[in-house]
């Protein structure tokens, strides 16, 4: 048991350093855009895109992983009787794939709370609109660029579900977000 302790803290002893060199806490702001698929009960969709606004933070556990929270915008409907919009708060880990000192691929994979909210209106057969939340799987890919030791760039595509109800019945959809993001390393 002695020999196992001593392998174990040496083993540590010489991989702390590697390790703190790749890791750290980290936060950063999103720009993108949604498009959401409008559920038909909810008549002919007139938008179903957006500007959408977030905020990430997470912890980088070492070169290939980290954990991390996203709130985000995850866009907004129209049809000719009623509009909403859905905003997603999400817990994720992310896989890193470095392709060289510079350039990394991303993915991301998790749950997320979406709160559905009605605006206005009724469904396609008049029923009224009401807010709805839905938790589901997360998951995204991306692409990203170390601009400074402390500053990444992001371009990446994320993918939530979300709901409204319609006549007491939630009304399931799906909402894609194509974001830029700036994240800073601490």
């Amino acid at each position: 048991m002695k020999k196992i302790a001593t392998a174990l803290l040496l083993s540590t002893a010489v991989a702390a350093p590697a390790f703190a060199a790749d890791s750290g806490w980290y936060a950063g702001v999103t720009l993108g855009s949604a498009r959401v698929s409008v559920p038909a009960v909810l008549g002919v969709s007139t938008k179903n895109s957006d500007t959408v606004y977030g905020a990430v933070g997470g912890y980088q556990f070492d070169k290939n992983w980290a954990a991390e929270l996203e709130y985000t915008g995850a866009g907004k409907f129209a049809t000719a009787t009623g509009s909403g919009k859905a905003d997603a708060f999400g817990v994720t880990v992310v896989g890193t794939l470095p392709l060289s000192d510079s350039f990394g691929l991303y993915g991301k994979l998790g749950f997320a709370q979406v709160s559905g909210k009605s605006a206005t209106g009724t469904d396609a057969n008049g029923a009224a609109l009401s807010n709805a939340n839905r938790t589901a799987a997360t998951y995204g890919l991306g692409v990203k660029y170390n601009a400074t030791q402390n500053v990444d760039v992001r371009f990446g595509w994320d993918r939530f579900g979300a709901a409204v109800n319609s006549a007491g019945v939630k009304q399931n959809f799906n909402s894609n977000v194509y974001s830029v993001a700036a994240v800073y390393k601490f």
